[in-house]
């Protein structure tokens, strides 16, 4: 993929163009992290067979040993196996973050960036060397603050980020006012969307880059309520057709220790609510809260992809949760469910078993006398597509009053069930796993090493084995300056 580093370049520019006289920033603070890591798989490989080799008839058939297989008529019968090799893979990251402030009153800059120098061939996007995920600069004053660069938007209608601009308006106590922006990225890659991972992984991948414009209106009422609504608009370079058009409202009030939450996103082209809930929590009694949820939620594509052609099926969701702090002893509680049922879906036969609904469940119990703390996790999900069960046990020890610097021992097991295809799966495993704060030093370093179990159940030509995984991460903070 190209790298695009004109955001930097003006980031770099507009910052030296902003310093006073001197030349001098009044301070930068950041920190840079290496992160390294080791996992093993088994990578998946086709085989085949010739056609008229295997008995039946139709697309769907079986081998002898008891293996699906997809076969086209006069041609090959095929499948996916794994080899039973293991692959060992090292990713390597390389980030800078960092925030500075001038000479010039209100005038800041900002950016972050990533490197992917030693990092395995195997692990995605290792040839994009150098990847700028923000870098911008802050005007700031009371009444009003400008930025310019590379930057995100994070609202009711999701995370995006673009390169332009955004001039929010705050004079106001009570209201404030934003409008932004410029050329969008494609969410998740950081990436133009005519740039190469686009283009190589869809063959219907869109040939123009996008155009971003929104505004936000944000109001408060002192400390019982707040809101904001959002508008967004996305549109090929050529203005020839529109990438998504959205708005979205979020609302929240406090009366009397109950909180109450509301939030809706409305898609234009096709006149739906995509997302739409209601939260409700209560004040704490007796270290007791409890909260309640409804939503209903159907899934949002962008308007160039085929997806949004398929009429997405939606859900309905009720979620109960609750959680106790005792006063007495260092221990919380936690527990809740959900009940979730997909819209019809109008498709297949009539007399499906394909189930439409489904629970959700979790619970919580973390206990921390003195410095020590157990924190055991329970986990399921039983409905459309399967099942799954599973649960955590870890056991450690904070080495500092900050509980920065901890070791640790986790376990963990999973049971997965399939309603799409036979088998059942189940994983277990080990880790070890902590981090040091290195006094006066600045530095905090983190690491982890654990090894799990992987078992088949009823699946023809599946074979057990153990994955092995790691990770060491080392983080330097700096500030000159003095800044705060």
């Amino acid at each position: 993929m190209t790298v695009h580093r004109r955001p930097f370049l003006i980031l770099v520019a507009g910052a030296l163009l902003g310093l006073p006289g001197s030349g001098r920033a009044q301070g930068v603070r950041g920190d840079v992290t290496l992160n390294w890591g080791w996992l093993q798989l088994r990578p998946f490989v086709v085989d085949s067979v010739p056609e008229d080799g295997v008995a039946g008839s139709g697309l769907q058939r079986q081998l002898t040993d008891g293996t699906t297989v997809t076969c086209i008529e006069g041609d090959f019968c095929r499948w996916y196996e794994d080899n039973g090799e293991r692959q060992d893979i090292t990713p390597f990251t390389q980030d800078l973050r960092f925030a500075g402030w001038t000479g010039v009153q209100g005038l800041s800059f900002h950016g972050q960036m990533r490197t992917r120098f030693g990092s395995d061939d195997l692990w995605p996007r290792t040839d994009q060397n150098f990847d700028l995920l923000t870098g911008y600069l802050s005007l700031t004053r009371s009444a009003y603050r400008i930025n310019a660069g590379r930057m995100y938007r994070a609202s009711g209608l999701g995370y995006y980020n673009f390169d332009g601009a955004s001039v929010m308006f705050r004079g106001l106590d009570w209201m404030w006012i934003e409008a932004y922006g410029g050329w969008s990225l494609a969410r998740g890659v950081n990436a133009p969307r005519d740039g190469k991972l686009y283009t190589e992984s869809d063959l219907l991948a869109t040939d123009r880059r996008g155009l971003l414009f929104g505004g936000e209106l944000g109001f408060k009422g002192g400390k019982v309520f707040s809101g904001s609504a959002t508008y967004q608009r996305e549109l090929r370079t050529d203005r020839l057709a529109l990438y998504s058009e959205r708005a979205a409202v979020d609302l929240r009030a406090l009366i009397g220790g109950w909180a109450f939450d509301g939030a809706a996103a409305y898609d234009f082209a096709y006149d739906e609510i995509n997302d739409a809930r209601v939260r409700v929590t209560t004040p704490q009694i007796l270290g007791i809260r409890f909260s309640a949820q409804a939503r209903r939620y159907v899934p949002f594509f962008d308007y160039w992809t085929i997806w949004s052609a398929f009429s997405p099926v939606g859900f309905g969701e009720g979620r109960l949760s609750g959680t106790w702090t005792s006063r007495s002893i260092p221990l919380l509680v936690e527990a809740g469910g959900a009940y979730r049922k997909y819209e019809e879906t109008n498709a297949g036969p009539a007399t499906t078993t394909i189930l439409r609904d489904g629970w959700r469940g979790f619970g919580r119990v973390y206990w921390t006398p003195d410095r020590w703390y157990v924190d055991a996790r329970y986990r399921f999900e039983d409905g459309f597509g399967g099942s799954r069960y599973g649960g955590d046990l870890i056991f450690g020890r904070y080495l500092d009053q900050r509980s920065i610097s901890y070791v640790a021992v986790r376990g963990t097991g999973t049971e997965t069930l399939y309603e799409f295809r036979d088998g059942e799966r189940y994983v277990t495993g080990a880790a070890v796993e902590g981090a040091y704060d290195i006094p006066n030093a600045d530095l905090t370093l983190d690491a982890s090493l654990g090894f799990y179990r992987i078992e088949d159940k009823n699946r023809p030509q599946a074979t057990d084995w153990t994955e092995g995984r790691a990770t060491v991460g080392l983080r330097w903070r700096f500030n000159t300056g003095g800044t705060r």
